[in-house]
């Protein structure tokens, strides 16, 4: 029996995703297991002779670009389809990062990285956009959790992949693999998702019914950015990247400080990487019948309330249990936070609302680290004072923003309640 008209166990939303939405899922296990560009680009320029400095400028770069290419992918996105942003992003990653290989000067490497992670990231928007057109609303979230899922899995086993590489191979053979990722996906992409005609020109965008609607003049970021409520939700992101950020930066640093060993740092990371991959797709079962505020609001607080327990006593089991806690609240809050954008927005800028909830979210992860670093030099373990309350402000900022009682934007009878694959056939921008 189908689960469209209930709330959707795991096995059912499984056995019911529509085909496209499998081949995104997949897609994106296949551009993180591959995503070797960030976290060897350093090192890959270094080893070929660069200095330090120069490998920091194009690594920059490379930041840059991939925060561009969100917000350029959601605008174009919006005007051409969903598929050919997909199908080209993949194609100029995979091109320009295996050019990486054979820069030959700083500015060379600068240029290639930064439209490198430009067009890494540009399919992203149209992505989770489609996924949002494609999926009854009470899938949403537990959909999302799959993506993160399949995120999390290629993010733990593509650094076991990429030591082989450097082991047997070399770097280059490293950035070979990473574009033959991006080249994997745009070919898939290109092969075997199908788009409506119309909605490959900007004259038609797709709805969440699968129809074409007309686009509305005057739109773009600057229609996005007089959402107020939305603004305050894109806020509350941003200072939860800035606290997220902190396990990377400021935890290390603490942990040290306090007698023990980077051992204990590397289990507090499996900790939360064993939480997250065990417990966020079944915790969605439950966190997909509230309205949609209230996971977002409550992952937040504890993300927030774990960071503030590092104040307490430094036994490796509280150590332990404030992990637990702030893993807890990314379980709870992150499927939510991914589907919400695309789920509010208006059709015809769903892939632009979609972009401007994660450019925020990628300037927090850029700056966080600069921030909880300083803050610990100056003043020691006030930052997780000043991070926990970051936590707890974005929580209510998005109870405020998206309401922790009201219904979902699309659970009334005009808001879609058949997948794409059971519903009858219609024509629209992202298609299948």
């Amino acid at each position: 029996m189908s689960a469209t008209g209930e709330h959707a166990t795991v096995l059912g939303t499984v056995r019911e995703m529509p085909r496209t939405v499998r081949i995104l899922v997949v897609g994106n296990f296949i551009t993180s297991l591959a995503a070797f560009l960030n976290a060897f680009l350093v090192l890959f320029l270094t080893h070929r002779g660069f200095s330090a400095f120069d490998a920091g400028v194009a690594f920059t770069a490379l930041m840059v670009g991939r925060i561009s290419g969100t917000a350029v992918g959601g605008a174009v996105a919006d005007r051409i389809g969903y598929r050919l942003v997909i199908v080209w992003s993949m194609f100029g990653s995979a091109v320009l990062t295996a050019l990486l290989v054979h820069a030959s000067n700083l500015w060379t490497a600068v240029i290639v990285a930064g439209l490198a992670g430009l067009f890494n990231q540009a399919y992203r928007p149209a992505s989770q956009a489609w996924v949002v057109e494609l999926t009854p609303m009470n899938r949403q979230v537990m959909v999302f959790s799959f993506l993160r899922l399949t995120f999390n899995l290629g993010s733990t086993l593509g650094p076991l992949g990429a030591a082989l590489l450097l082991v047997y191979a070399s770097y280059d053979v490293l950035f070979y693999a990473d574009a033959g990722g991006s080249l994997v996906f745009g070919l898939f992409a290109l092969v075997a998702l199908k788009s409506g005609s119309p909605g490959e020109s900007p004259a038609g965008v797709g709805g969440t019914d699968g129809t074409v609607a007309e686009a509305v003049p005057g739109g773009g970021y600057r229609r996005v950015l007089t959402d107020g409520r939305f603004v305050l939700f894109i806020v509350g992101l941003f200072l939860t990247a800035i606290t997220y950020i902190q396990v990377s930066a400021t935890l290390p640093l603490f942990v040290q400080s306090i007698g023990h060993t980077e051992r204990l740092y590397a289990v507090l990371l499996a900790i939360n990487g064993f939480v997250v991959i065990v417990f966020e797709v079944l915790l969605s079962k439950w966190t997909q019948k509230l309205p949609i505020g209230l996971p977002m609001a409550v992952g937040m607080a504890l993300l927030g309330v774990g960071y503030l327990m590092y104040l307490g006593p430094t036994s490796v089991g509280l150590l332990a249990l404030a992990t637990v806690v702030w893993t807890f609240g990314e379980v709870v809050a992150a499927p939510s936070m991914m589907a919400y954008p695309g789920i509010i927005a208006p059709p015809e800028l769903r892939a632009r609302y979609i972009a401007a909830a994660t450019v925020p979210q990628q300037a927090g992860y850029a700056v966080g680290p600069m921030i909880g670093v300083a803050v610990w030099h100056s003043w020691g373990d006030f930052v997780w004072v000043l991070t926990g309350s970051f936590g707890i402000v974005a929580a209510v900022l998005v109870a405020v923003g998206a309401g922790l009682s009201r219904a979902r934007p699309a659970d009334g009878p005009d808001g879609p309640d058949e997948p794409e694959d059971l519903a009858p056939a219609t024509t629209s921008k992202g298609g299948d």
